[in-house]
């Protein structure tokens, strides 16, 4: 079939578009940056913001699944919602419209858990209330409802998927950040720390999304994508410190020293708006629960998520290791 994949020339877009044409689908595949001779299918190159371009892109496929968007930013100012909603929701709107136009019938939105909040208390699936509190969570909320929508007066499958951290072989995000600081002696040794958190691997992603395609039963608005299990900071930390030949710390800092550190790098940023590495909004992202459950998914398309961190890390760890030599 034909399919549309927007941000084709990013991360997850790259890994799914690559996965699609193995499967023998035509891809049209839409990019507001990145060079057209690395992205595989049809290239269309354009902002979603402009609807004559999802509509040039839109035309003749029965599938999209869109994972363009503004992403989160680690220093993202209030003030800056009606930019995260003019790319999220309104070119999200675009999209919806030339896919009504184009008479598209399954139309998959990559969405984010942060719509439950930033952290959580026990488990937590889809029959949660959403409570965003970034304005990129809530930019991705309000698309949501769009798709909902749209799905419900036009009668497509409009299903949005709930991601956590993904990852994967990418210079982008945390992980790679934080196997460059332990490779390089930058980042601290962490105490053992007992909480959990949901991450998702891209190939896992990639799985999910080819059975919503595949499949023709009705399915709910929404669904968490997930690995099989969390996992604890402290289990991610020394898994790669093993994976990069590093034993695991014997001595650990104390988790009051690192508030206190926490604390002064918060005190930095506002004192003088430069970035630091640690403040108290990026210690909470490595010390408070984050468990969020696919089980909706596991039952309704049989979803088994077939990698797991430790499975990855030869992966990630080789992948950095020839982006630094």
């Amino acid at each position: 079939m034909q399919i549309l994949v927007t941000g084709a020339s990013g991360f997850l877009g790259s890994h799914l578009t690559a996965r699609l044409l193995r499967d023998n689908h035509s891809v049209h595949a839409l990019s507001h940056t990145g060079s057209a001779d690395k992205i595989e299918g049809t290239v269309f190159q354009g902002d979603l913001r402009d609807p004559d371009v999802a509509k040039r892109a839109a035309a003749g496929c029965e599938v999209v699944v869109h994972l363009a968007g503004k992403v989160h930013a680690l220093y993202e100012p209030q003030k800056q919602q009606a930019v995260y909603d003019d790319v999220n929701v309104q070119g999200t709107r675009h999209l919806l419209d030339a896919a009504v136009a184009s008479g598209v019938r399954t139309f998959i939105f990559a969405s984010t858990v942060k719509v439950f909040g930033e952290t959580t208390e026990g488990w937590v699936d889809e029959s949660h209330r959403p409570s965003p509190q970034s304005a990129y969570a809530k930019s991705k909320w309000s698309a949501e409802q769009l798709v909902n929508e749209y799905g419900r007066a036009y009668g497509i499958r409009a299903v949005s998927l709930r991601l956590p951290l993904v990852y994967g072989p990418t210079e982008k995000g945390n992980l790679y950040r934080m196997i460059e600081a332990i490779d390089h002696r930058r980042f601290p040794p962490l105490p053992k720390l007992p909480h959990l958190r949901t991450m998702l691997h891209v190939q896992n992603f990639v799985e999910a999304v080819v059975r919503i395609i595949r499949c023709d039963e009705a399915l709910k608005d929404c669904y968490i994508v997930a690995d099989a299990q969390p996992y604890s900071v402290t289990e991610v930390y020394e898994t790669l410190c093993i994976g990069l030949g590093r034993p695991a710390p014997r001595w650990r800092v104390p988790l009051s020293m690192l508030k206190i550190g926490a604390a002064l790098g918060s005190l930095a940023h506002a004192a003088t708006g430069i970035r630091v590495p640690l403040t108290s909004a990026t210690l909470r992202k490595l010390i408070e629960p984050a468990l969020y459950h696919p089980g909706a998914l596991f039952e309704d398309l049989c979803y088994r998520p077939s990698l797991s961190f430790q499975d990855a890390v030869p992966e990630l760890i080789a992948f950095y290791q020839r982006v630094h030599t």
